[in-house]
């Protein structure tokens, strides 16, 4: 045999045997339950020191879900905010609130429902702030009305945007 034909041999045989290893080990962590660890929350990871209440949340879909919205309420409030610093704070005592007082699965639904309606105010809230500022804005610049409605329109809806 060729030097080449030694070397596309083995070559050949070392990406059989990755290949076979990579077979095996996937057998091994589905038969063993390997890929079915402690299930995660969008907010925090399920594991051994959890509190009461996130335990309920990583034992329960509808919780576990419940979670998940609560983690795209608070990115988009999050995103809009003037004060971040006040934000945070109101986040960890919000977090500490149930953390101490829910024990059980009526009380999580009703601080996430709770929760979750908050950060779609806040959200709802920042966010005309920040049209009032961007309509403030473009009053001090004079910019001519076709063109504060050409940035309005950029920028987001025309409808609620509009120069009024």
């Amino acid at each position: 045999m060729t030097k080449s034909g030694k070397l596309k041999s083995k070559r050949f045989n070392v990406r059989r045997a990755a290949g076979t290893t990579t077979l095996a080990l996937l057998a091994s962590l589905m038969l063993g339950g390997g890929l079915s660890g402690p299930a995660q929350a969008a907010s925090f990871q399920c594991g051994k020191r959890v509190s009461s209440s996130e335990k309920l949340v990583c034992n329960d879909p509808e919780l576990s879900s419940l979670d998940d919205k609560l983690a795209i309420a608070y990115k988009r409030a999050r995103d809009v905010t003037p004060d971040t610093a006040a934000f945070e704070d109101d986040r960890v005592k919000q977090w500490q609130w149930r953390q101490h007082n829910c024990k059980d699965k009526a009380c999580v639904v009703n601080w996430y429902n709770r929760r979750i309606s908050e950060l779609d105010a806040d959200f709802d809230q920042g966010t005309e702030n920040q049209v009032t500022v961007l309509k403030a804005s473009l009053a001090e610049q004079n910019l001519a009305p076709p063109a504060q409605a050409a940035v309005l329109r950029i920028k987001g809806d025309a409808g609620s945007l509009s120069m009024q």
